[in-house]
């Protein structure tokens, strides 16, 4: 029964860092494409930038936050998918009977966390 409090304890925790990790990756994003637009957009696509900074932070620090709040975003979100992998597993034998499907989609859940994943191995 402890386990089951913890674990409890522990999606609660996840998602509410994944909802944080989510408005962050939203807002900083908005911010970059609206509030501060590249040289380049506004040179030659003809955006406005509203500021050259917002809250102290300039156009590369808005981008460190897009870009770590991304990462922590997915890591959260494979740990989140692998905690609920039983819900995750009965749901596609439900909705998908054929056995090769099944695999299909596994293989297709796979390849997209590994291209997800790949090019910050290389980079590392």
């Amino acid at each position: 029964m402890m386990f089951i409090k913890n674990k409890m304890l522990l999606n609660i925790v996840i998602d509410f860092v994944m909802l944080i990790a989510m408005a962050l990756v939203s807002i900083s994003g908005f911010i970059l494409e609206i509030v501060i637009p590249s040289r380049h957009a506004v040179k030659f696509q003809g955006a406005t930038p509203w500021s050259s900074q917002l809250l102290g932070l300039g156009r590369h620090d808005w981008g460190e936050i897009h870009l770590w709040a991304g990462i922590v975003l997915v890591i959260l979100l494979t740990i989140h998918i692998l905690l609920h992998i039983n819900i995750v597993s009965a749901f596609v034998k439900k909705k998908c009977p054929n056995h090769i499907l099944q695999i299909l989609l596994y293989i297709l859940f796979l390849m997209l966390l590994i291209m997800t994943i790949m090019p910050w191995l290389v980079y590392l």
